[in-house]
């Protein structure tokens, strides 16, 4: 029982059981050998309640009087309070956003079936001083006619749109696609459908939109 009594004690700070652990030891020891066989286990019941209670006590009062001297000493001393936290801050924004780059380039794969054979195909201007270029629609159709190395072909290029009607004019960020985009992405519509090829015939102002 001895042992369970030490092992118990364990839920109380270590700078609590340095001071007072040996003594508290010894009352339950004096209790135990001098309770009645049948009295010993509401002792021990007793013992678990009072130490889970007690310990938890303990912990909050040494985590208030941490917290006060904290508060204190950083009061003391505005200047460094200033910089930890100014230092903690820029740390702990800069951890998160590598964090995140690294999650959604590294660690999350793609959201396509394959993701793995998707290249993106760039011209090669560095006589001109740009290594990475995207290619004009002619060179891009030569690509797609004379290539045997891929299996499809399709071009994009970002841009954005105005919404304008109800309330305030807003910018939409978006891209404009060729028509097998969604196809070689493997991604359907969720509801309606994607670009089809004599969607490239329509007017301006009549051309289908894909809502992400």
């Amino acid at each position: 029982m001895m042992l369970f009594y030490r092992a118990l004690l364990r839920l109380y700070p270590r700078s609590f059981r340095a001071e007072y652990g040996a003594e508290m030891t010894k009352d339950f020891a004096r209790d135990w050998n001098a309770a009645r066989p049948g009295g010993r286990l509401p002792l021990a019941m007793q013992v678990v309640a009072d130490t889970l209670v007690n310990a938890w006590h303990a912990h909050l009062d040494i985590t208030t009087q941490d917290v006060r001297y904290t508060i204190r000493s950083l009061t003391w001393t505005p200047g460094f309070t200033l910089t930890a936290i100014l230092v903690g801050a820029l740390g702990i924004g800069s951890t998160a956003a590598t964090f995140s780059v690294a999650d959604y380039v590294l660690l999350r794969p793609l959201p396509f079936p394959e993701p793995e054979r998707l290249v993106k195909v760039w011209e090669d201007h560095s006589s001109r001083g740009y290594a990475r270029i995207e290619p004009s629609p002619a060179n891009f159709q030569d690509w797609r006619r004379m290539s045997t190395a891929f299996e499809e072909f399709e071009a994009y290029t970002g841009g954005s749109a105005n919404l304008v009607g109800r309330g305030e004019p807003e910018q939409l960020p978006g891209a404009t696609l060729g028509a097998g985009v969604f196809r070689m992405l493997g991604r359907p519509a969720a509801l309606g459908r994607v670009l089809a090829e004599s969607d490239a015939g329509a007017r301006e102002g009549e051309r289908p939109i894909v809502i992400s």
